[in-house]
This record gives C-alpha cells, sequence and structure tokens, in this order.
C-alpha cells in the first residue's frame, strides 16, 4: 500500500489557490541562493533532471528558464498538481518536460536513467524517507547526484524583535505533520538519511534568506495565513494564539529596524 504522508493539498491549506501561491513564493523566497548550489553540486543546461514531489511546476520552470537544453522529467503524486503543471508549463512554453502521475515510494522509472535527481520539501512529509532516498538511488546514473532540501522547524522563521508566539504556532504545526506521519524537524537528519539510503561523497549546507536582502513581499508570500487557519480548524491551535501571533507580527513589522530570516537545510549526495 502507498504510504500517503503528511501533505495532502486539498487538507494542509484553508484553500488550494492559497496553497499553489504559497508553494510559489516559497520557491520565489530562496531560489537565487538555492540555485547557486544547484549549480555547484552538478547541475548545468544539458543535463538529464528528474524533479520529485515536483508540486506546480515552478521549481521545473526556474530551470528551464536558466538552462533550456536540460530534459526534465516530474514525478508528482497529487493528480491536481500534475494537471496545474503540465497546463502551466506548457501554457509558459517549455516543451523538454515529461510528467508522471507516480509516488518517490515507487517511481516506475528506469535504473541508471538521471545526471541530476531534485527532491525538494518532500522527505519532511514521509513516514519512510529512507526508502525513498533508496528510490532516488536507484534511477540515478553512477556518478549522479541528488539534491535533497527540506525543513527544521525547531529553526523555521526568526524575527527581530522576536515573536515569542510564533513558538506556538510552529509547535502546532509541528504536532500537525507528525500526526499524519510526517517529521518536520528533518533537517538535521538529512545527512543521515542519505547514507541509510545509499549515498556517498555527502555535502550538508543550509539555505538562507533575509528580508533586508529579498525584501519582505517574498516572505509574505512563502507563509500566507492558510495554514494557520487550518490548524485552528483541525484544534491544533487556538484561535486566541494565532490572534498572538498576528499582533506580534504587526507590532514587529512596525519597528524600523525589523529583520525576517529564515533557512532551509540541503543535503547532496552521490551515486557511486
Amino acid at each position: 500500500m502507498e504510504q500517503q504522508g503528511s501533505y495532502q493539498v486539498n487538507t494542509i491549506s484553508a484553500s488550494i489557490e492559497n496553497e499553489i501561491n504559497r508553494l510559489k513564493g516559497q520557491v520565489e523566497l530562496f531560489w537565487d541562493n538555492e540555485f547557486k548550489h544547484y549549480i555547484e553540486y552538478g547541475l548545468e543546461d544539458g543535463k538529464s533532471i528528474v524533479e520529485i514531489g515536483s508540486g506546480p511546476g515552478f521549481v521545473t520552470e526556474k530551470i528551464l528558464q536558466s538552462f533550456p537544453n536540460v530534459q526534465i522529467t516530474l514525478v508528482e503524486r497529487e493528480p491536481l498538481f500534475v494537471d496545474y503543471s503540465g497546463k502551466y508549463l506548457s501554457e509558459a512554453g517549455y516543451e523538454n518536460f515529461d510528467i508522471i502521475n507516480k509516488s518517490i515510494m515507487n517511481t516506475e522509472l528506469p535504473d541508471n536513467k538521471f545526471d541530476i535527481a531534485i527532491i525538494r520539501l518532500l522527505l519532511e512529509h514521509l513516514p519512510d524517507p529512507v526508502n525513498a532516498v533508496k528510490e532516488i538511488y536507484r534511477v540515478l546514473k553512477p556518478g549522479g547526484k541528488a539534491i535533497f532540501v527540506d525543513n527544521d522547524f525547531e529553526m523555521h522563521i526568526m524575527t527581530y524583535p522576536h515573536i515569542p508566539e510564533l513558538r506556538d504556532l510552529y509547535e502546532a504545526y509541528c504536532s500537525s505533520r507528525y500526526a499524519e506521519g510526517g517529521n518536520p524537524k528533518i533537517g538535521r537528519e538529512l545527512p543521515y538519511i542519505l547514507k541509510k539510503g545509499g549515498f556517498s561523497n555527502i555535502y550538508f549546507e543550509s539555505i538562507n534568506a533575509h528580508s533586508e536582502v529579498v525584501g519582505e513581499d517574498l516572505f509574505f508570500k512563502s507563509e500566507g495565513i492558510g495554514i494557520p487557519v487550518k490548524l485552528v480548524q483541525d484544534g491544533f491551535l487556538s484561535s486566541k494564539k494565532l490572534a498572538k501571533v498576528s499582533v506580534g507580527w504587526r507590532n514587529m513589522l512596525k519597528n524600523e529596524n525589523h529583520s525576517i530570516i529564515r533557512q532551509l537545510y540541503m543535503a547532496v549526495g552521490e551515486k557511486m
């Protein structure tokens, strides 16, 4: 039986449209720093790439903008995202991609097929990340590299001035994801998980975004209110605590010296 995991687009947020917009903002927030690492670890024009958990197609779009001669296979379990990304990328004029509606646990792709695999913000939602990594290992060519990017909600958004109530929000989010079989603090475990999955020459990086560098708007787009509202609806967060988060956020923004920082964690492994 396929493991469903803790990310369901129909239930994670109060609105599917808002969730798609949030996912786009989440790509844009980190992209400039993130893309540098992709290039550092072997992404270049002409490569064969598989992006697993490709969602609405925003990462694939960014790659095709920079490298028009790559061939990308998108693997996505959620039918809504399969339909959305196919239409979105085709309407943008891209042709050198294909999409399959499969799970990371069993992609049914051939062995030794791809130069690069990109798996972004997916492992944190899986009950069995090690076997997912083994499937990535299988479809890579010898010498191919897999790039995994994930969260660790112990170290999510931080602000100046400090907003203590954000801790309540993130603990509620973590409780929700744990209840559904995910691991929202997986970032610190990535190198170990890659090793268990068979990879060698493992690298580990943090990717940071700061409001003074990328601007505040991208932080607003990448967070949104949809997930917090759903946490209240599902009983993981009280409406009173969410109201305190909102007040703290507004007060932080009123400080002329305010700052917002967020980080993701990247682990890269090579198939020997």
